[in-house]
């Protein structure tokens, strides 16, 4: 997978920003409203400590964690709140150097701090990911939904991509580092975008059905068409005996 480096010049800025922007929601008396703003408050002290991203963190299990791959670049996110949206639950992960990632049902709604940022996602008829008793990844059938997006820099608004799901058999080539390709169901979604120079690669999901509920647990999407990410949602190995995990990211 290539990409760009999740640093960018601007990231010092936007992590500054946001920064004072928390601790203003704090200082306001916001932070005690909701058990999401507490705990995006919570995931700012992780983030400020001065480690670097890119170290395999000592982890701290009272917290929920994704593994982010960009090119060779492995960063460890951390969950800091769930913003309710009308579409269902947005999970809101931050990198230690500030950056953001919105995820939906595993869709990739927004990033922030990045070379190349989602500042907007609409979706018109998006599909739920299918049930464990539903047709099967072998079948083939395809599903189509749209996609509105906001890029930045270069305030392209509006980019308009017509998808199509389909699943596929379990790639083997995936970045995944804690589960079994086979152990998931997959599926691909190939876009074609207005305007044509907004192309994107092929995305592609890995779903668990172990709960009875679908759930993404892996994926690769792309920002661009030479900026591409993989998410995994990460659980942690218990810490050794006679070691306690510290908090970190």
């Amino acid at each position: 997978m290539g990409g760009h480096s999740l640093r960018a010049p601007r990231v010092g800025f936007a992590t500054r920003l946001l920064k004072r922007c928390l601790w203003a929601t704090f200082y306001l008396g916001v932070g005690g409203c909701s058990s999401g703003s507490s705990a995006m408050l919570d995931a700012a002290r992780l983030l400020y400590k001065g480690e670097s991203s890119s170290a395999q963190p000592d982890f701290n299990p009272a917290y929920r964690y994704l593994r982010t791959q960009v090119g060779e670049r492995t960063i460890f996110m951390v969950l800091g709140y769930i913003d309710q949206r009308a579409e269902g639950p947005v999970e809101v992960w931050y990198s230690g150097s500030g950056e953001v990632v919105r995820l939906l049902n595993g869709q990739l709604v927004g990033t922030t701090g990045l070379s190349t940022d989602w500042r907007n996602v609409r979706f018109t008829g998006m599909p739920v990911w299918p049930a464990p008793d539903t047709t099967s990844a072998s079948s083939g059938s395809g599903q189509s939904y749209t996609r509105l997006r906001d890029l930045m820099p270069g305030y392209r608004f509006g980019i308009r991509d017509e998808i199509v799901r389909t699943p596929i058999s379990p790639p083997q080539n995936t970045a995944l580092a804690g589960v079994n390709p086979t152990s998931l169901r997959w599926y691909e979604e190939r876009s074609v975008s207005r305007p044509s120079a907004a192309s994107l690669p092929a995305a592609r999901f890995g779903i668990s059905t172990a709960s009875g509920t679908p759930q993404v647990v892996y994926s690769e999407q792309c920002l661009t068409s030479d900026f591409c990410m993989s998410f995994e949602q990460w659980t942690p190995l218990a810490p050794a005996a006679g070691r306690s995990a510290s908090s970190g990211t």
